[in-house]
């Protein structure tokens, strides 16, 4: 952060932002971008064992 007293900085040109509207504006939906794995349930292949006994597959 600047310390610049409450004085009101200039803004920046136009020319030096881009055209208008050219700016990210993010994801219109939640989640915000690609999934990293496909729809639907999980693989019970993946599942983590908590107990000593051996996994069955």
């Amino acid at each position: 952060m600047t310390d610049n007293g409450g004085e009101r900085l200039t803004e920046e040109p136009q020319e030096e932002r881009g055209a208008p509207g050219s700016r990210d504006k993010g994801s219109p939906g939640p989640g915000g971008g690609p999934a990293d794995r496909p729809a639907g349930s999980f693989d019970d292949e993946e599942m983590q064992s908590t107990t000593e006994e051996e996994p069955t597959k």
